[in-house]
């Protein structure tokens, strides 16, 4: 997916929603490589939209609704039923700080928000994928982060220390490739 494919699903997410009874915001953090896209203007394409619940209130009054919606979106556009990925909140949420963020755009009772850069930016040098280091390296570029130190800082904001422990190799791996060895 692109940015502009992104956003026409986004819509037309937004409107079965609005179908199927939805009146209720539903409230999510965009994050993963659809915010790389949307808001970074990476380079690149991304095969599901990932995000975070910000009200799980809303989440259990709706997840039937919105899973026929995302299926509906699916079959229409010839995408795969995990476009609107939810597993990362159901992987991640409970192990780093989910910021409410700012409202970006709202399609019909679907609110997307979006976190500063520098939460991506946490959540990226968590994940340490190939990919996910050359969208570090985009989101430095737009940062005041400049050294290892001020990464740690960023991680220390974000990322639980429990966390951080259990991810120790990918994340040193990932602050040596962006900074260099310690």
């Amino acid at each position: 997916m692109k940015a502009k494919e992104i956003t026409a699903y986004l819509s037309q997410l937004g409107q079965e929603l609005a179908k199927a009874g939805v009146q209720e915001p539903m409230h999510v953090l965009l994050i993963g490589g659809a915010y790389m896209l949307l808001l970074a203007d990476a380079p690149r394409s991304t095969d599901d939209v990932d995000f975070f619940w910000l009200e799980d209130s809303t989440l259990e009054q709706t997840v039937d609704a919105l899973r026929e919606s995302i299926e509906a979106v699916a079959v229409k556009n010839k995408l795969e039923s995990d476009w609107f990925n939810y597993m990362t909140h159901l992987l991640l949420s409970d192990q780093v700080l989910v910021p409410e963020g700012k409202l970006w755009k709202r399609f019909g009772p679907l609110y997307i928000h979006t976190p500063p850069k520098e939460y991506i930016l946490a959540l990226k040098i968590l994940a340490g994928r190939e990919k996910d280091l050359s969208d570090c390296e985009i989101l430095l570029r737009r940062s005041k982060i400049k050294t290892r130190d001020q990464a740690q800082r960023l991680l220390d904001r974000y990322i639980p220390s429990p966390t951080q422990q259990m991810n120790a190799r990918e994340i040193d791996r990932s602050l040596d490739e962006l900074f260099g060895t310690a």
